[in-house]
């Protein structure tokens, strides 16, 4: 005797594309700025963080879109030590990149 088994078919379930804004900016000064920042970008939801020393520049990626990004701009802009906040909403963030030097 011979059980045979039928599998029901397979659904796939459409994952909706995340939103992320990326916020940038210059840095001139780099002592405790981190935790200023941290304070500043607590109830968001921070997917990155990231501090170039090389080239003085500030990146930070927040998911969602329930927030309004240029308020969160203003925010960062008044932190001391960081200037020319911009901001890009959208999918998928983009690759960091990496300086050419270290490329190999």
């Amino acid at each position: 005797m011979t059980a045979l088994a039928t599998l029901a078919p397979r659904t796939t379930h459409a994952v909706p594309e995340r939103i992320l804004t990326v916020f940038t900016a210059q840095v001139v000064e780099t002592r405790g700025l981190l935790a200023r920042i941290a304070v500043q970008l607590n109830p968001y939801d921070v997917r990155e963080l990231a501090l170039c020393l090389e080239t003085c520049t500030l990146r930070i990626v927040v998911e969602g879109n329930g927030f309004d990004a240029g308020r969160v701009a203003a925010r960062l802009d008044k932190i001391i030590g960081v200037l020319a906040v911009s901001f890009a909403r959208g999918g998928p963030a983009p690759e960091p990149q990496v300086p050419a030097r270290l490329n190999g």
